[in-house]
């Protein structure tokens, strides 16, 4: 997978722009994506799973909530890969269901059906070929990052860092960056804005940005976002929820979380939604705004 990503990123501008993504499908490539409002200096292949393998990619019953999939050549590898993660993630979950307390197969039930889960193999250029956008960055006041501050909005996120080039930071409690240090042979787990959800706010989704490349240095990263099934509502779990902590989140529809956050990465469409405009104690003008964008 790692030699079909570094192939697919050394193609030719003009050859990656044929599987573009666009406004109405998030799968394929993208060099301008946002984040928190503010271009990312990256480049991005995003795919998912196929519901119906045996058809070709862009037959009705293989259109997802999130499009359908634009292959380019290494596609074998890639699809691979993802099985792989795929596999790995559901028997994860059910790990982290049991240190909860939760029986293992808990939450199996949010992702039945056709679960989101995608897979983002990341491409940092080095910095002198963003000459031009690090510039524009920093004469509107930005930091020129790889990725901006964020959560992932699904339930777990497993990663693929580059061992020879660090950039994931973690925000820590004291209000610093701390690097998370990449190790040869592993993948960096996380919780994503889902499963804080879940678990009623005992488990939270770390903010993490990702520096931009060094002058001379390229750097390459794959997530895999493992994202429930369109219809799922997510809420918190009854054995979370009692008289001394009450429910902190108001259900949560699952697809239309996901397609507001996605149109955020796409085009500037003001403030991010945010699992914070789900809170019960939110503020009623972000109560009114979340259910603005669900109707």
């Amino acid at each position: 997978m790692q030699a079909a990503m570094r192939a697919f990123f050394d193609l030719p501008m003009q050859t990656k722009q044929q599987v573009r993504r666009s406004a109405d499908n998030a799968m394929g490539y993208a060099a301008d994506e946002l984040t928190k409002q503010t271009r990312d200096l990256k480049e991005v292949f995003d795919f998912c799973r196929t519901p119906h393998p045996e058809l070709p990619d862009k037959h009705a019953s293989n259109r997802t909530m999130d499009g359908f999939n634009r292959w380019p050549e290494g596609q074998a590898a890639m699809k691979a890969y993802f099985a792989e993660m795929e596999r790995c993630s559901a028997r994860l979950l059910e790990a982290f269901c049991v240190g909860f307390g939760l029986p293992a197969r808990a939450l199996h039930p949010y992702f039945e059906g056709s679960h989101t889960s995608f897979l983002r193999l990341n491409f940092y250029p080095a910095a002198e070929g963003q000459a031009d956008q690090i510039a524009a960055l920093q004469a509107a006041g930005k930091e020129p990052l790889g990725v901006n501050h964020h959560t992932d909005a699904g339930v777990l996120t497993l990663l693929w860092q580059d061992p020879n080039e660090p950039g994931l930071q973690v925000l820590a409690g004291d209000g610093s960056w701390r690097l998370v240090a990449p190790v040869a042979g592993a993948l960096t787990v996380n919780v994503g804005d889902m499963f804080q959800v879940l678990t009623n706010g005992r488990a939270q989704a770390p903010v993490h940005r990702v520096l931009a490349s060094r002058p001379g240095r390229r750097r390459y990263s794959a997530p895999f976002f493992y994202n429930p099934s369109p219809a799922a509502d997510i809420a918190p779990q009854p054995q979370f929820v009692d008289s001394q902590r009450p429910a902190l989140y108001r259900p949560i529809n699952w697809a239309e979380f996901r397609g507001r956050r996605f149109a955020g990465d796409y085009a500037d469409q003001g403030e991010e939604v945010q699992i914070a405009h789900y809170r019960t104690d939110a503020p009623a003008a972000q109560q009114a705004a979340a259910a603005v964008g669900a109707a």
